[in-house]
């Protein structure tokens, strides 16, 4: 008999997993901060994409609140916000890139260079340092304007 009562995310590595991005918009909004360098609502509202407002700004907050990203004022505009991408969200990095790796095996229409699963192949951990490296420089260049 179903008490009726559903299970918390937390616990389950995958449904905790799955409760961050498990939702198509918070797994393409992690891939324009973390590999994209994107850091503002417009720049995430001009992802080919085409995310509607309303989802963006939920999907950001979600992501927020999730440890994922924080929101801090744009150095270079004060009325403006900027995303950034927390420990957590870096954390994830190793695992979406993987994904994208099976993704351009298995997509016979993939956008990614050849060139990306080759070099994550040859040299997993340096293809992650290089993205951090960026990720760090992007944010060290925003932070200081």
């Amino acid at each position: 008999m179903n008490s009726g009562k559903k299970p918390d995310w937390n616990g389950c590595p995958t449904r905790y997993a799955a409760g961050i991005v498990g939702d198509k918009w918070c797994f393409l909004l992690l891939r324009d901060v973390l590999l994209h360098g994107k850091r503002t609502y417009r720049e995430f509202l001009a992802s080919p994409e085409g995310i509607s407002t309303n989802i963006l700004a939920n999907r950001l907050a979600k992501l927020e609140t999730m440890g994922m990203l924080t929101r801090e004022p744009d150095p270079r505009k004060a009325s403006s916000v900027c995303y950034f991408p927390t420990k957590k969200s870096k954390d994830f990095l190793p695992a979406l890139v993987s994904m994208m790796v099976w993704a351009t095996q298995h997509d016979e229409v993939t956008e990614a260079p050849a060139s990306f699963a080759e070099s994550y192949s040859n040299d997993p951990a340096g293809t992650i340092a290089w993205y951090e490296a960026e990720i760090e420089r992007v944010d060290r260049a925003l932070r200081s304007s």
